[in-house]
Formats: C-alpha cells, structure tokens, sequence
C-alpha cells in the first residue's frame, strides 16, 4: 500500500462490527425492534427477555440490536418515550380526522384506539419507575405526556364553564382514571373499557357547575 492509500485509509473510520453499511439507522427497523421490545417487556420484563428474542420478535439479526441502540437500558427508555410520542400522535389524527370533535372526546377515543399499546407501556413505565436507572430525558417525556393530558382535559372542561381550580382537579382524576381503566382491564377481562370511558365522557358532559 502506497503511502498516500495509507493516508486515505487512515481517513475512514472503522465501522463498528455486525452494523449494515447504510450512513444511519433505519427508522422503520429501530420502531420495529421498539415495538417488539414493548410486546415482550411487558409480557416478561425487561431484564428476562435476551437479544435473541428481541430480535426475533423484530425480525432482524440479534446482533444489529445495539447499531440501533447502545445498550438495554437505551432501548428500553426508548420504548417509554416512543409510547408517549404515538399516544399523542394518535390524539392528534383523531383530532384531524373528526373535524369538530372535541379535545375531551379526541383524547379518550385516542385512549380507546391505543388500548393495547397504552396498556403495555403503563406496565412498562412500572418497571421503569422501580428500575434504578432513571434518566432526566425519559422522566420529562413521561411529565410532558401527563401534562399534555390533564391540560387538554381542564382546557375542555374550562371552556364548558368549570372553574379553573375545578377544573385541573377534575383532569386529574380523569387522568388517573384512564390509567387505572389500562390496568383493570389487564387483572379484570370482564371489565368493558370502551363502556366505561363512554360513562365518564358522559358524566363530564353533563356536569354542571
């Protein structure tokens, strides 16, 4: 090798062992290795599901897992905030697709159409909270999606005739009650989620001051 090849080759940096040779990530690949990992997470929890299964699950050699994602603990605060990031995604199409409805109702159908996804993440998030491994990036996406939440919520109700401090303390409790719906539905399969969101949507309708 001349010199100046040697120079050349010196220039390039080495590219890590098992990635692809695209520039970047894949992005449908990285969600699809998110979207099972938040299958298999919440079915075992994090520290009992292997690469292998991941990336089985994924479809995709175990060992491109980690061209994607530093370690488990990357992957895994990806999850939560990628769970976020669609549930409001999702609030946002509904909104979209239903001109006129209303934020209230955009936010609880979004709940409905998200039950599965919803249901797993809370499991997850469970995990996270009592995990030891917290990071301020993933706590400020779980605070900004409940804080998304109870506002949207008192901005409907506000607008319906609710006092303020009324109505942040009644989004509150319709926050913790559409978590508390995600989880009942996993112990209780006899509960009808869709009937019961249907009530509360109800009641708030025709809450009066």
């Amino acid at each position: 090798m001349t010199s100046k090849n040697k120079r050349q080759a010196a220039k390039k940096p080495a590219r890590k062992v098992g990635r692809p040779a695209a520039e970047g990530p894949n992005e449908a690949k990285r969600d699809a290795i998110a979207a099972a990992a938040l299958e298999l997470f919440s079915r075992s929890g994090v520290a009992a599901v292997s690469n292998k299964e991941l990336g089985e699950a994924a479809g995709i050699n175990p060992a491109l897992i980690y061209y994607y994602f530093e370690d488990k603990d990357d992957l895994f605060q990806f999850v939560v905030r990628k769970a976020l990031s669609d549930a409001l995604a999702a609030y946002d199409d509904i909104k979209k697709e239903k001109g006129g409805i209303g934020d209230l109702d955009a936010w609880l159908s979004s709940n409905l159409l998200l039950f599965g996804e919803i249901t797993r993440f809370l499991k997850v998030i469970l995990d996270y909270a009592h995990s030891g491994q917290r990071s301020k990036q993933t706590d400020m996406a779980i605070a900004r999606f409940y804080e998304t939440e109870t506002g949207l919520i008192a901005h409907a109700l506000k607008e319906k005739g609710e006092a303020s401090g009324e109505a942040e303390d009644l989004a509150q409790l319709v926050s913790v009650f559409l978590d508390g719906i995600m989880v009942a539905r996993v112990v209780r399969p006899d509960v009808d989620s869709e009937r019961l969101i249907g009530l509360m949507r109800q009641l708030l309708k025709n809450k009066k001051r």
